[in-house]
């Protein structure tokens, strides 16, 4: 689906409210704007922080994980040789990562420009390793606000997919794409250390305190993470390769809990 995947998309529940913002999610390629063809083929992770206007010019602020290249100074060489960079200066590091400024020689990214115009709020934005997309989490004061960027998208000659676009109260809007209840499933599991080694409490007497089954709370788990994965970007992490060896580790690192059979009753550790 391009960029008219958003005007496909109408108000949800009837009449427009005040009080209700428009979230959206969209991908972008990066070959589709400059910002994401200078930053292409690197191996690290790019996240676009913030803009900030010098002389009337949105100026990106991003995130580089600098620590995934296998050198930092090559690596910046090749931001500043490219012919459309005026300035790329470190603001800040923290731990594996580093701050850059980018300013351009002169005004030539229309899909920056388009994000830093009107009614939008950049909440994330980041590149994914590897899959030459850009994934931008946006926040716009109403629907038209967010079809102005698409026509302004559409100017520049830049399209994007659409990956969730909600309707909600601002207040009430979770920043990681979670609801009430799937907030409620991963928060209960963490503080009652169900991903603690050993774990601590199994899915049924997690399940139990919500006072549903067993596979009502898993499903609800598994899409809160699922959920949490992909606004964070983790999702985008290379996966390990199996092997026979970390098999065998993984069977034994199942669902256990307490001690308690998830099939009701008995020592689940006794099976083997």
């Amino acid at each position: 689906m391009g960029s008219t995947g958003v005007e496909n998309r109408g108000e949800s529940g009837g009449g427009k409210d005040e009080t209700v913002t428009v979230l959206a999610t969209i991908e972008v390629p990066s070959a589709a704007f400059d910002l994401g063809q200078i930053f292409a083929g690197t191996d690290a992770r790019i996240e676009l922080a913030e803009f900030v206007p010098v002389e009337g010019r949105p100026v990106p602020l991003c995130w580089v994980d600098t620590d995934a290249t296998d050198d930092r100074d090559r690596f910046e060489r090749g931001v500043e040789n490219d012919g459309r960079i005026a300035a790329f200066d470190r603001i800040d590091e923290a731990a594996d990562r580093t701050l850059y400024r980018l300013e351009w020689t002169e005004a030539i990214d229309g899909f920056l420009d388009a994000l830093a115009e009107g009614d939008l709020i950049v909440e994330h934005g980041f590149a994914r390793t590897g899959t030459d997309t850009w994934t931008i989490r946006l926040r716009a004061l109403d629907h038209e606000a967010l079809t102005r960027f698409q026509h302004r998208c559409n100017e520049h000659g830049v399209e994007f997919d659409v990956r969730r676009l909600t309707h909600d109260p601002a207040e009430n809007e979770d920043p990681y794409g979670l609801t009430d209840k799937q907030r409620e499933a991963l928060t209960l599991a963490f503080d009652a250390g169900y991903f603690a080694v050993p774990r601590e409490i199994s899915l049924s007497e997690l399940a139990d305190r919500l006072d549903i089954s067993r596979q009502a709370y898993t499903r609800r788990l598994n899409r809160a993470l699922g959920n949490y994965l992909s606004e964070t970007g983790i999702d985008d992490l290379e996966r390990p390769r199996r092997n026979e060896g970390n098999e065998g580790e993984e069977r034994n690192d199942g669902d256990e809990g307490s001690g308690r059979d998830e099939n009701g009753g008995g020592d689940g550790r006794s099976k083997r």
